[in-house]
């Protein structure tokens, strides 16, 4: 892709943070700002116009997740060729976890050395430490502290006075967890076997201990991008620093106002002080929001006045509808007026594209057990999402080699059970495929097969940790009451401040409509409106329980051409596909799936064989003059 193609589809303030000098740079991206779009041209950027190799390029993120869209988007800039990290002719892309891993390897390649064993489970292994004394079902609270801990790079000598610091709330006595996790630390040496945070750890430590191996592999790695960069914590940016050294060519995105990690050990100080640290970077801002209707990000904003900041950011939609909030008498009459908003917009085998949001579980729960009694689809698409975007990775493996190491990778890296079960799948098909061509689209395929259970559309029932990344058209946030929001259990500033950003974070899930509803009393008290919606903007129309929702105007659509193209696309994809199905007596999903057609939206396919790195080359030559032309018309007004 040429330089002016780049930035075509970029505003002012995009086009300046891609094309900005090859320096330490430092972008401020508001929700909704494309900041993953910039982070990706800025790549594509750098290596068009020479100031980047891209086998020396290093991206960073947080999930699996997020490296593989990151992957997909760079393909279609013309950046990779296909989705494989770590081919030596084009970027690396990957987690903290991953690419440690990765240099633990090469430094266990060079020196004969045996790569550590990564512990499979963590409970028997911290059970089996502390013997008679087993914590049982406290285990895993335990296990969280020794992350928080090892994610702040604090010592089982050093936790319980750091618990104490930080007045950091932890259910059992820290003297216990302290003595828990010195125990599990203890095995761990033991056994020779460690687990992901080490992982880090021990790559910034051969990084730092050793000038051979740290100059080959910031030679390796000129040219580092981080993303989420608000989300790292001192591990994480021990790392970071060790794999810079003095260098000044890093590109680093993030946005302060959604820092919600701090529990779990992140900093957002970290991504603050990046300036000084940087020696002076060039500072740039994405205030430009183009997800939110105006509507909606007023009362994010508002929200995340309570965090000490005014968010620097403006809604690039046109005016939409109005957002509401509505009071209730107690929890019943909440599941009440919720299955009557949602009714009218969930339909069984449709996406739509709804979201109800609570600070907790325990809220969420009920509330899913009265949707479904009242025959409402609830989405629990959580482990089907997991597996369609496992298998899209498996669909890129060319080779049985790529397969294999792919699968290892998940079993020692990852901590999700579906993604696990997908690499053991992987593995059980290679060892029955034990002759011919193996490669990722007919493992992809044996995958599919093996999994008739259809996804079950519906409305989704998130936390508003579980929401972050996520938008939806509709959101309905229910509990905004002291005690959820903020969370009874944040006591200090910081966390408090947290809490207003979680609270924003949930806000600006929701692109066109946005509904607040607080419970009067719930489990027979009398509550206490959120202090985040005490007062609210002009334009906000309040409702009691009873009142009807009026009607309202048709939404305008958002004014970014892109926006507008993508979605007219999809539409025109999904048409395409109704027919194919009609005519073939067959299900949609059948045809194209919804992954499929998202990727197609995304990539842009111009041929044949572009659209097979997507579909296979025979779904590709079968359906490419119907995709092709609908990829090549021009936006429907």
């Amino acid at each position: 892709m040429n330089d002016d193609a780049l930035l075509a589809d970029l505003d002012d303030d995009q086009r300046r943070a891609v094309t900005c000098a090859p320096t330490a740079t430092v972008i401020h991206a508001g929700a909704g700002s494309g900041k993953t779009r910039v982070l990706t041209h800025r790549i594509a950027w750098r290596i068009a116009r020479g100031t980047a190799d891209p086998s020396r390029v290093l991206a960073i993120t947080f999930t699996r997740e997020a490296a593989a869209e990151m992957r997909r988007r760079l393909r279609s800039l013309g950046v990779t060729r296909h989705d494989r990290a770590g081919d030596l002719d084009q970027p690396t892309i990957g987690t903290f976890h991953s690419v440690a891993l990765a240099l633990l390897r090469r430094r266990a390649a060079d020196t004969s050395a045996q790569l550590p064993t990564v512990v499979g489970n963590r409970i028997s292994l911290l059970d089996q430490a502390l013997g008679e004394n087993s914590l049982g079902r406290q285990s895993s609270v335990v296990l969280a502290e020794i992350d928080w801990a090892h994610a702040r790079m604090v010592s089982p000598e050093r936790y319980e006075a750091e618990v104490e610091r930080l007045g950091r709330k932890v259910t059992l006595a820290p003297s216990r967890v302290a003595a828990a996790y010195r125990a599990y630390e203890r095995i761990k040496t033991k056994r020779g076997v460690v687990d992901l945070d080490d992982l880090v750890s021990q790559a910034t430590r051969v990084i730092n201990e050793r000038s051979d191996f740290a100059a080959a592999t910031r030679f390796r790695f000129r040219h580092i991008f981080v993303d989420e960069a608000q989300d790292m914590n001192p591990l994480q940016y021990a790392f970071f620093e060790a794999l810079r050294g003095d260098r000044d060519d890093v590109f680093i995105v993030g946005d302060p106002l959604q820092a919600i990690y701090g529990w779990n050990g992140a900093d957002p100080a970290l991504f603050t002080s990046l300036p000084d640290a940087l020696n002076m970077p060039t500072v740039l801002t994405l205030p430009g929001n183009y997800r939110c209707t105006p509507q909606v990000l007023d009362v994010a904003t508002h929200v995340a006045t309570n965090s000490g900041v005014t968010p620097n950011v403006r809604s690039r939609r046109s005016p939409g509808f109005p957002v509401e909030y509505l009071e209730v008498e107690d929890e019943f009459d909440e599941e009440h007026l919720l299955r009557q908003i949602v009714a009218p917009h969930v339909r069984p085998g449709l996406d739509p594209s709804m979201a109800v949001l609570a600070r907790t579980h325990a809220v969420l729960e009920p509330l899913a057990r009265s949707l479904s009694k009242a025959g409402i689809p609830v989405a629990s698409r959580r482990a089907s999402a997991v597996r369609t975007n496992a298998i899209d990775e498996v669909a890129e493996c060319r080779t049985r080699h790529d397969l294999t190491v792919w699968a290892a990778d998940i079993i020692v890296e990852s901590t999700d059970d579906d993604e696990r079960i997908v690499a053991e799948q992987v593995q059980a098909y290679l060892r029955s495929s034990t002759k011919g061509e193996v490669d990722g689209r007919s493992a992809a395929a044996y995958l599919r097969a093996s999994h008739a259970a259809p996804e079950n559309y519906g409305v989704e029932l998130l936390t508003f940790h579980a929401a972050k990344g996520r938008e939806f058209s509709r959101v309905i946030i229910v509990g905004a009451e002291r005690g959820l929001m903020p969370h009874a259990s944040a006591s200090t500033d910081e966390q408090l401040r947290e809490e207003a950003r979680l609270a924003y974070v949930a806000c600006t899930r929701a692109a066109d409509h946005l509904t607040v509803i607080r419970a009067k009393r719930r489990k027979g008290r009398v509550t206490a409106t959120s202090p985040y919606f005490a007062t609210l903007p002009d334009g906000v129309e309040h409702r009691g329980r009873h009142t009807a929702p009026a009607e309202r105007p048709r939404l305008s659509p958002p004014t970014d051409p892109r926006v507008l193209a993508d979605r007219d696309l999809k539409r025109r994809l999904c048409d395409v596909r109704d027919a194919i199905a009609r005519t073939n007596f067959t299900l949609p999903e059948a045809v194209l799936s919804d992954v499929e057609i998202s990727r197609i939206v995304t990539e842009r396919p111009h041929d044949v064989e572009q659209l097979s790195r997507i579909l296979g080359p025979l779904t590709a030559n079968r359906l490419g003059t119907a995709i092709l032309r609908e990829v090549g018309l021009p936006i429907n007004p």
